[in-house]
């Protein structure tokens, strides 16, 4: 049995670390460093024009692009893909940077595509034939809204590690380019040519599950500790580290990680 007074200490400790650990969504998605990221499909079209973009060259559907590791940088949201990450039809590894803007108290993160430092030649294929480009422009927003999940393994199963958190995307979303239809070299430029991928079928996962979150809702908090209490030296529920019994040690790593993911 533990004593009223270590109980109450340990819910005065538990409550101030909780007051320090207070995080919104987008605050878990940066410490956790990387989400996982599939465009499962997308709807393309590539005009071109002499001076301005006015007739057709291609459209349709881009199919499934690769599924990719996002490592933010360092302290922040921001992140770098390369083109051919972004669309696996560009054959060019230039990358583009796009940074990060959070709003709606932490609910919401829209990233912006910074523009390249100087053109790109390029071959883009288009129905299983490669067309020369020479890309002068990036732009685009992806727009994702994140909402709690319970605590699983990456649906996507790249991460290596379990994640709380899904990214939910807005349909105004989308990215493009604008440059020049080219020969092989990109010596000889022709016509002008506005590409941009939009309609996104999306899927992002990310977060992470912290140690002592006994109930697996993303945060380790006051029913965490209630149920290490109510179990303290059973087994079964509340047994954090595995090894078969309820006690001080599963009490220590859910205080020690209290208010995390919160």
């Amino acid at each position: 049995m533990i004593g009223a007074n270590r109980l109450l200490g340990l819910v005065l400790v538990a409550a101030l670390t909780s007051a320090a650990y207070s995080q919104t969504l987008a605050d878990r998605l940066r410490q956790a460093g990387s989400i996982s990221f599939k465009i499962n499909n997308a709807s393309y079209s590539i005009d071109v024009g002499v001076e301005s973009c006015t007739t057709t060259f291609a459209s349709g559907t881009t199919g499934a692009q690769n599924t990719l590791v996002i490592n933010f940088l360092p302290n922040s949201l921001d992140f770098e893909v390369t083109l051919n990450q972004v669309i696996n039809a560009i054959a060019s590894q230039q990358p583009v940077r796009f940074n990060a803007t959070v709003s709606n108290n932490g609910t919401r993160i829209t990233w912006t595509a910074q523009n390249i430092p100087a053109p790109v030649c390029t071959i883009i294929t288009i129905n299983n034939t490669g067309y020369p480009f020479k890309i002068y422009n990036v732009f685009g927003t992806i727009t994702v809204d994140l909402q709690p999940i319970p605590c699983q393994s990456d649906p996507l199963g790249v991460l290596g590690r379990n994640v709380n958190i899904r990214l939910n995307l807005d349909p105004s979303s989308q990215v493009g380019f604008t440059g020049r239809v080219a020969d092989q070299a990109c010596f000889a430029e022709f016509l002008l040519a506005c590409a941009r991928a939009f309609n996104l079928d999306f899927e992002g996962y990310g977060g992470r599950c912290a140690a002592g979150d006994v109930d697996g809702n993303g945060c380790v908090n006051d029913q965490d500790l209630l149920t290490i209490l109510l179990n303290f030296g059973g087994s079964g529920s509340g047994d954090v580290d595995g090894n078969g019994t309820v006690n001080d040690q599963d009490l220590l790593i859910v205080l020690l990680n209290f208010g995390q993911g919160c």
